[in-house]
């Protein structure tokens, strides 16, 4: 009796053990040998592919000084939005050559005056996230102006939208006047008015006096919401409703800043649409999957991520001796993820 109830015991435990194995792997969208693959990367080439360097085509009417967003519409040219400096949306082919100047400065319609944050829609849309005038301007897929929608109360820098076409704003920016905790993301209806808020600012940001406008959002294929504020690492992930699903970060980052020293500002995390996040951290990037599993940390990468999109990163890269001249375009450097054997 007492082997009867050894062996039911083994039995009982090779099981759980047995479903407890199948739910960690359900629990990645990566096969076993996709994960094992991209834990075991130590350098950029062992994830992406040689990178694709495009060259902005420079002319004095295109002479982008600063990239605040980047998108690509449905022809793959690439959408910058230089937000701060001199404030315009500028149209590139896919090849670098220059298209056109999208809208333009000004205060009527279809005009704006810091256009801070780009988005393209299913419908080929272009959003443009004015955050001084407090308002998003829609450009249809002709580059027309179709609408405008005026921020109630108050549009966000960065903007997103989701399979479904659903608009959020993002920022975790403090400054002067933000002394209480906020939240970052903010869901628009079709009108511009607020519909829900979520992902709060965690309180260590406020005791930082220090400011970073930089996104610290994304979105995937699924519609989930991953978070993240450039002056604190913690990714979280949230239904489109604004429900939290669960956090996470690389469980070896320390922050070791000095007193006094400044933190270091967090670029991410983008989606790759394999199931990846990449979060930036100065030099280095970290990667997860979309269920929040750490899977390689501390790889090298010199180049700013400005966006992920499908299952490439798109980097900006300056030349150094003319990057504060004008008519200096960057690169857009093109890392495209590796097919990994399944």
């Amino acid at each position: 009796m007492r082997r009867l109830g050894l062996i039911l015991l083994l039995l009982v435990t090779t099981a759980y053990a047995g479903c407890g194995r199948r739910r960690e792997t359900m629990a990645s969208p990566l096969s076993k040998s996709e994960v094992q693959a991209i834990s075991s990367a130590k350098t950029v080439a062992e994830l992406f592919d040689s990178p694709r360097e495009v060259q902005l085509e420079t002319k004095a009417e295109c002479a982008v000084a600063e990239i605040s967003d980047l998108d690509l519409d449905a022809n793959g040219n690439f959408i910058i939005a230089d937000g701060w400096r001199l404030r315009q949306v500028f149209v590139f082919a896919s090849n670098g050559s220059f298209i056109k100047i999208l809208g333009r400065v000004g205060q009527g319609p279809g005009e704006y005056s810091t256009p801070v944050s780009v988005a393209v829609n299913s419908a080929g849309e272009t959003l443009v996230a004015d955050y001084l005038r407090n308002q998003i301007i829609v450009f249809d897929r002709d580059s027309l102006y179709q609408r405008s929608l005026p921020g109630k109360p108050r549009i966000q820098y960065f903007v997103h939208v989701n399979t479904r076409d659903e608009i959020y704003t993002y920022s975790g920016t403090i400054g002067p006047g933000r002394h209480a905790v906020f939240n970052a993301v903010h869901k628009l209806d079709k009108n511009g008015a607020e519909v829900l808020s979520f992902a709060s600012v965690p309180e260590a940001v406020l005791d930082m006096n220090f400011s970073a406008v930089d996104d610290g959002m994304t979105i995937d294929k699924d519609d989930f919401v991953y978070e993240m504020n450039p002056l604190y690492y913690q990714v979280r992930k949230y239904s489109a409703d604004g429900k939290l699903v669960g956090s996470f970060t690389n469980p070896h980052y320390r922050d070791e800043r000095k007193e006094g020293e400044p933190p270091t500002i967090l670029n991410g995390p983008h989606y790759l649409e394999k199931g990846l996040l990449v979060v930036q951290r100065g030099d280095l990037i970290d990667i997860f999957d979309s269920s929040g599993n750490f899977l390689a940390g501390d790889i090298p990468f010199s180049l700013k991520i400005v966006a992920g999109r499908r299952n490439t990163l798109y980097c900006v890269q300056w030349d150094e001796s003319t990057a504060q001249k004008m008519q200096s375009n960057p690169k857009v450097v093109c890392y495209e993820l590796r097919r990994f054997t399944r």
